[in-house]
């Protein structure tokens, strides 16, 4: 298999305690092309082969070329990644994300190089996204989201 590279991360994803609180120091400290909104949105997860959902306040801000996920957790059934990261008490930054049209064949590429799965898949929208477990070698995880 041919070596693949990530020619960018185009999302940072950012868990916290409080959305609101976050949208005001984030606010002031970034740039932003227009005001923040918070959101609320539901995503069915496969999370290491089990189903659930999580239901979470968010924030999807373009700052920069980067687009900045802000997630607090407010319910989930069955367990999922950010839970994960809230229970170990890792808040702040949580994953990057980059968008491809290729995510099989990148998944392929990790999973044969690096013996790396992917920890959490779902869907939103159009759009199929792909959590892979990349702490170990990259010190985050890492989103696949395909377009």
């Amino acid at each position: 298999m041919s070596e693949i590279k990530i020619p960018k991360f185009d999302q940072v994803g950012i868990v916290v305690k409080d959305i609101e609180k976050a949208a005001e120091i984030f606010g002031k400290l970034l740039n932003f092309r227009a005001k923040l909104n918070i959101v609320e949105q539901s995503s069915d997860v496969n999370y290491k082969g089990q189903e659930g959902t999580v239901k979470m306040k968010k924030i999807m801000q373009h700052w920069g070329d980067k687009q900045l996920e802000i997630v607090e957790v407010v319910e989930a059934t069955g367990p999922n990644v950010y839970s994960d990261a809230i229970e170990a008490g890792r808040f702040g930054l949580h994953h990057l994300g980059t968008y491809t049209k290729n995510a099989d064949e990148m998944l392929k590429f990790f999973k044969e190089k690096y013996d790396i799965d992917v920890i959490q898949s779902g869907k939103a929208g159009k759009v199929n996204f792909y959590y892979l477990n990349t702490e170990k070698i990259l010190g985050f995880i890492l989103e696949l989201i395909n377009i």
